[in-house]
């Protein structure tokens, strides 16, 4: 019975530290736009929690751009919904 509760411990130290790095690399990136990859089908703005993204219509097509970038948390979730590699993670200015 003590080694559930040793796995299980460590489990959540690992749980626990992988959040506290996820947050720590967060503050240092942002997501981006590549343009030319986009194709608007807005996966990433489905799978986004933070509202960061959105669209905008021209008179070419429908893309996504970060509206709210303040709000990123570099999670990665919406790049890991794009198809199209059309979201890459850059250092904060």
């Amino acid at each position: 019975m003590n080694v559930v509760y040793i796995i299980g411990g460590g489990l959540l130290l690992l749980w626990l530290i992988s959040g506290i790095v996820r947050d720590f690399q967060g503050k240092n990136k942002i997501i981006q736009v590549v343009d030319n990859n986009c194709i608007g089908c807005q996966r990433c703005l489905k799978r986004c929690r933070h509202r960061v993204l959105d669209k905008v219509s021209d008179e070419k097509r429908t893309h996504v751009f970060v509206k709210n970038p303040d709000y990123c948390t570099a999670c990665g979730d919406c790049m890991n919904a794009c198809k199209f590699n059309a979201l890459e993670l850059i250092e904060r200015k």
